[in-house]
């Protein structure tokens, strides 16, 4: 089980963000603490940061060339994420408790990618080494929150706008890659539009929407610039011709995911300008559940797919998997006629089912690639072991 962590840091990482992703939608009936805390820390620091933090740890030997990510440091990553999820069920911890674990698992991974790149003399994927700062401070800001008032306020629609940022960021240069490959090994031409002033707007505008919304700015103009953000999101992956992903399954769902981003930000800015009467909460699933639970999922089951000579192919498994999961922030957005009669009068229920269905099987799906020869690239589809 778990075999050759030192090459494959991936594994655990990719397990618990799946284990965190099923615990946050049922975790509902815990009798101490705040219920939609705990909601939140699971899906929003525990999926997120984990399937980051072993991305990131796959990521690294491409840019530095060393190949071994130590145990030791491994393994305290991983005890510190597990406790940073346990101080959070316990009834009125303190706040040095409280803050300590999730504060050194995000400074821990930063100061390791950040010391790998300085011995590579690589300064290219730094803006990336520094990505991990960001969830470890959202998270501090939304505990403080609730330690200090009791309730989570604005701080959890902050983080996940800053989730989207991140994803942004990763996501903004993974799936034009991802696909360029995949197309490849299709034998398809080289026709994706992604030129690196675009990525750059795209940040900007979510920066200066974290920090409008930081700074209590009209809802006017952070929802002027969260249209904005999500129709240039929308022209991005036009550029990335999904019209041609038609024979790379594995591609549907991380392009499914960045439709969901471009939707959410979109539906929250519509929503903030007060053309569209659908409440925030509700809106923001679709960016939590759709687009961040899906490209965390589209990207962590490439590690388990079968690798041929036409790329990456998902099991069944694997795509009802990631239909599901993309599938469930629909419920939460449907008019509530449709939940009026027939067998189905819960869109909460439905979406939770479908989510919790979906990364069940996840687990399942992601369970034989956890030992065994680790392949290379571990996320795309040469055959290749180590």
């Amino acid at each position: 089980m778990l075999d050759d962590l030192q090459q494959a840091p991936y594994r655990p990482f990719f397990l618990l963000a799946g284990a965190a992703a099923l615990a946050g939608g049922l975790l509902w009936w815990w009798p101490w603490g705040s219920p939609l805390l705990l909601h939140l820390h699971l899906l929003l620091f525990g999926m997120a940061s984990a399937a980051m933090a072993g991305y990131l740890l796959t990521a690294l030997p491409s840019w530095t060339g060393w190949q071994d990510c130590p145990p030791v440091l491994l393994w305290a990553l991983v005890g510190l994420w597990c406790l940073d999820r346990i101080v959070v069920l316990l009834p009125e911890p303190p706040l040095f408790i409280l803050l300590t674990p999730g504060l050194a698992f995000h400074g821990l991974l930063t100061l390791f990618l950040l010391r790998r790149l300085w011995q590579a003399r690589i300064w290219r994927p730094v803006w990336l080494a520094l990505a991990p700062l960001g969830p470890g401070m959202a998270e501090c800001w939304l505990l403080l929150n609730w330690h200090n008032t009791g309730w989570i306020g604005d701080a959890g629609e902050w983080a996940a706008l800053f989730l989207a940022l991140l994803l942004i960021l990763v996501g903004g240069r993974a799936v034009p890659a991802f696909t360029r490959t995949g197309l490849q090994h299709l034998g398809h031409p080289d026709r994706i539009i992604a030129p690196d002033w675009l990525q750059r707007l795209s940040v900007g505008l979510m920066g200066i929407v974290l920090l409008m919304q930081g700074l209590g700015w009209p809802a006017h103009w952070t929802g002027s610039l969260l249209l904005a953000t999500g129709l240039l999101q929308m022209l991005r992956w036009v550029g990335w011709t999904p019209w041609r992903i038609g024979r790379a399954p594995a591609l549907w769902m991380l392009h499914a995911a960045w439709l969901w981003l471009a939707t959410g930000l979109a539906l929250l800015g519509l929503t903030r300008l007060g053309w569209l009467d659908l409440p925030p909460g509700t809106v923001l699933h679709a960016l939590t559940m759709g687009a961040i639970g899906g490209m965390c999922l589209g990207i962590m089951l490439r590690a388990a797919m079968k690798r041929t000579p036409r790329g990456l192919q998902p099991s069944i498994l694997q795509l009802l998997a990631a239909a599901l999961v993309l599938l469930s922030p629909l419920p939460r957005l449907l008019p509530a006629p449709w939940f009026e009669s027939g067998l189905v009068t819960n869109s909460l229920l439905l979406a939770a089912t479908l989510w919790s269905a979906g990364w069940l099987l996840y687990l399942m799906a992601l369970w034989p690639a956890l030992r065994g020869p680790v392949p290379r690239p571990v996320l795309s589809g040469p055959r290749s072991t180590a």
